[in-house]
């Protein structure tokens, strides 16, 4: 089954906490797009542990 995504997605920011489960959004220039992540470990983002990093993300679907 699909993800679903919500229409207030939020952009992954710095310091922010990311509970499992949750999404955001990450601006593709390349593409012209937002890249769609499913946060999959609890965390605090910080220099690293953003998108496209598997230890933290799963990659969904692209707007």
């Amino acid at each position: 089954m699909p993800a679903l995504v919500s229409a207030a997605t939020r952009i992954w920011e710095l310091n922010t906490y990311w509970p499992v489960g949750s999404q955001c959004g990450v601006w593709d220039a390349k593409i012209r797009g937002v890249d769609i992540w499913e946060c999959i470990r609890p965390h605090t983002a910080s220099h690293g542990s953003g998108p496209p990093n598997p230890r933290y993300w799963r990659y969904v679907t692209r707007r």
